[in-house]
């Protein structure tokens, strides 16, 4: 248990209120209890706590009816200063003015902090009068300067601010007169802290609010437009390249679309943002093309080559019938001259510039012609 500056008190300060004033004194308590004190002033003050516990509140520790009880005058003398929360409730309760009382008599007159919490002190008007007949009476107020021993109560309910700066000011105020600290000292390092809070508190919000939006963000789908382009030389002479097929691999699923011809931009949708970035499989497949199979680094808009097989259209293999030694006779093809295998095979690659559906075939004054593509076991013979 922590205790005051004193060691000879168990409590720093005995609360005493009227029991319709219960919900005030344990707010007061609990909000004194867990004030932290600027660990500036506790350093250059070893006296000074950091925090200032514990506060009786007899409600909170036990039951006690009207007459004041031996134990509750047992913790009254274990604390230093006794808060008297009044109110006009409060100005007749015999418990409030039996305790303020006794506490003059223990000689620590000078000790009582009164806190209003309604009313008006020393107003003389019995239904706003706030403090008690006891306190009144130690603490007389007289025109007289001379004879004025009045004391000037903490009010809750400052003018002009809001309730709770005006709580938060009469809690400091208490504190200040308790640890007998400068008021607007502790005040304005209060503020001082209350602004770093603010402000660290702001900070959190933002980096909170910025990872949050990142993260949606990250979880939004985004659309990648594939630019599809063909790499090899252009001939009109053979068919364009056509029904081409494109499909995505991502981890979990996979995404496909066609494209009619090259030069056509395909639309993969509702991707998580998340790939962006990161390498993905592509495969391209489609007629006459050469097959695809790559990684690329996914962006909102990725190219892609397209190649045309050249076997296709430019791989011309027949074999040479009706001829008695055709591994003899020269075979004219696409301005080009072959001489047939032994069992007459005729095999000749042309690139794609050359390229057509057919080709015209002479040997020996006879003439044909072959269909592209080749068949695996097609057969020519020459009339």
């Amino acid at each position: 248990m922590n205790t005051n500056p004193d060691t000879m008190y168990k409590y720093f300060a005995f609360i005493s209120f009227q029991n319709t004033d219960a919900r005030e004194a344990v707010r007061l308590q609990h909000a004194i209890e867990r004030y932290r004190l600027p660990a500036v002033l506790c350093r250059h003050n070893r006296s000074i706590p950091r925090r200032i516990k514990p506060l009786f509140c007899y409600l909170n520790d036990m039951h006690a009816g009207e007459e004041l009880m031996m134990d509750l005058k047992q913790r009254m003398e274990q604390s230093r200063y006794l808060i008297v929360l009044c109110s006009p409730r409060s100005v007749a309760s015999k418990y409030v003015n039996s305790g303020i009382d006794y506490f003059v008599s223990l000689g620590r007159r000078d000790s009582i902090i009164p806190l209003v919490v309604d009313g008006v002190p020393y107003s003389g008007n019995p239904e706003t009068e706030c403090f008690p007949e006891a306190l009144r009476r130690h603490f007389p107020k007289h025109p007289d300067p001379l004879q004025d021993h009045s004391i000037l109560g903490v009010n809750i309910h400052e003018a002009g601010i809001s309730r709770r700066t005006s709580y938060n000011r009469a809690m400091l105020m208490v504190v200040a007169r308790m640890l007998q600290l400068d008021f607007d000292g502790l005040l304005l390092r209060d503020r001082q802290r209350r602004r770093r809070r603010t402000l660290w508190l702001a900070l959190f919000i933002a980096a909170v609010c910025t990872a949050l939006t990142l993260t949606w963000r990250a979880a939004q789908p985004i659309s990648v437009e594939t630019q599809l382009y063909e790499a090899t030389p252009a001939n009109r002479a053979i068919p364009p390249l056509q029904d081409i097929v494109c499909t995505l691999h991502l981890n979990d699923e996979t995404k496909t679309d066609t494209a009619p011809c090259p030069d056509s931009t395909l639309l993969f949708a509702n991707i998580p943002q998340r790939y962006l970035g990161r390498e993905v499989h592509v495969e391209i497949t489609g007629t006459n093309c050469l097959p695809l199979d790559t990684l690329v680094v996914l962006q909102r808009r990725i190219n892609l080559p397209i190649r045309r097989d050249a076997s296709i259209y430019g791989h011309i293999h027949f074999r040479l019938r009706g001829f008695e030694h055709p591994e003899r006779i020269p075979v004219h093809i696409a301005g080009r001259t072959v001489i047939p295998e032994a069992d007459g095979l005729v095999e000749l690659s042309l690139l794609i510039g050359e390229q057509r559906m057919a080709y015209a075939v002479e040997a020996q004054g006879r003439m044909d012609s072959i269909i592209m593509p080749c068949g695996k076991d097609d057969i020519l013979c020459l009339q």
